[in-house]
């Protein structure tokens, strides 16, 4: 039972979205501590724990086993508006290189375009920097997180910083500093200032999806609220806690969030997702398969802001966009 009671203690302890999420932990533990008594093995066990964990919908809460094998304990059910096959295809037309295969760059109907896949190494707030160099004289840059799923927040933060002339409240994070503090706490602010010599206040397009999480909606969040950017694609996939790890025995691990993060508009961003300005339907199979229905509507957008339409052709059909709920329009 050690096992269990480290689990359950760690999390007793430290997670911060039982309130948010509505589950009674104590509660939890009367039902499955039985059930883990009962285990007649370690793989047993881990199932018990897992169930244990599965009410929390929580993409951040995961087991590891000896191998180093991610177990996890919940699989939401949305669809990504990503295909790579069909995104490869696109790129062919792009001059895109691909610094690695979650990092490259192109131009796309005249305009920048930036695929951001991870926010880990080789994906760097440097190697940033000098990919926006090499785009500062674009007139529109569109900013490819769809597919990313999270790392380095620090780092998703840095550059944002790159496209504001004044400082904000990126987001504010919840952290429980004490097991007996039950109820909810002033969030802390992460404020963004202006960096580097100068930032890019041209158009900017992020395309946004499900499959974004993590630092990736830290991301999203605070560039929808800069007057030069406008979000389209879906709604993030909502997972925001910032895990630590924590050893479980026998070789196992487990991770735990240790925070709810909140957007600049201080909606909670865990479980809900930051919506995009512009909610863009994802049908592909009514676009020619070189096409990536989404880089092409960003090109209408830029084409709009710029005066210039220079949309990149797609279908007889055309991709439907339509406004967001309570998003507003494009600015």
């Amino acid at each position: 039972m050690d096992q269990f009671d480290t689990l359950f203690t760690r999390f007793d302890e430290v997670y911060p979205s039982f309130a948010f999420k509505r589950v009674d932990w104590r509660a939890q533990r009367a039902t499955y501590r039985a059930r883990a008594q009962r285990a007649r093995s370690q793989d047993e066990l881990i199932a018990v724990l897992v169930d244990l964990l599965t009410p929390l919908r929580d993409l951040h809460v995961w087991l590891v086993d000896p191998r180093g094998q991610v177990v996890p304990t919940f699989r939401p059910a949305g669809l990504a508006n990503f295909e790579r096959t069909r995104w490869e295809s696109a790129m062919r037309d792009a001059s895109y290189l691909a610094h690695s295969r979650d990092f490259g760059e192109g131009t796309v109907g005249g305009y920048a375009y930036l695929y951001i896949g991870a926010w880990k190494d080789p994906v760097s707030q440097e190697a940033l920097d000098l990919a926006l160099a090499r785009m500062r004289d674009a007139p529109g840059l569109i900013i490819d997180v769809r597919a990313n799923a999270g790392g380095t927040d620090q780092t998703a933060l840095a550059f944002v910083s790159r496209f504001t002339t004044r400082a904000f409240a990126a987001s504010y994070v919840e952290i429980r500093t004490d097991s007996m503090v039950k109820g909810i706490e002033m969030p802390l602010a992460r404020t963004i200032t202006p960096r580097g010599g100068w930032q890019f206040t041209k158009p900017v397009v992020v395309l946004s999806g499900r499959g974004g999480l993590s630092a990736t909606e830290s991301f999203v969040a605070a560039m929808r609220t800069l007057p030069q950017v406008t979000v389209v694609g879906d709604t993030t996939g909502g997972a925001s806690g910032n895990p630590a790890t924590f050893a479980l025995g026998n070789g196992w691990q487990f991770t735990v969030p240790r925070w709810l993060e909140f957007g600049p508009d201080r909606r909670p961003i865990e479980g809900r997702g930051v919506a995009p300005h512009l909610a863009m339907t994802w049908d592909p199979a009514n676009y020619d398969s070189t096409r990536d229905p989404l880089i092409d509507a960003a090109v209408g957008l830029l084409g709009e802001r710029n005066g210039l339409y220079r949309i990149a052709p797609a279908s007889s059909h055309g991709a439907r966009v339509e406004s967001a709920p309570g998003s507003g329009a494009l600015r």
